[in-house]
């Protein structure tokens, strides 16, 4: 997995899936993926919004990450 195809997926206008989702924290948490990269990812989610489903996944993951 690619995280600027995941970025741009939601900038798209698409839904994450919950493995994509735990990917990003899971990444950003281990220091794999830099603070540039998560700061786009959220900039793509204040436009275009999450799901229900997103937010309940996004919130499980953040949860499970320990931090």
């Amino acid at each position: 997995m690619k995280v600027y195809e995941l970025i741009k997926k939601k900038r798209d206008g698409q839904e994450l899936s919950a493995g994509e989702i735990e990917f990003l924290i899971d990444g950003f948490v281990n220091g794999q993926i830099p603070d540039y990269q998560m700061t786009a990812f959220l900039m793509a989610i204040y436009f275009k919004g999450m799901s229900d489903r997103e937010s309940v996944d996004l919130t499980r993951a953040m949860a499970n990450s320990g931090d």
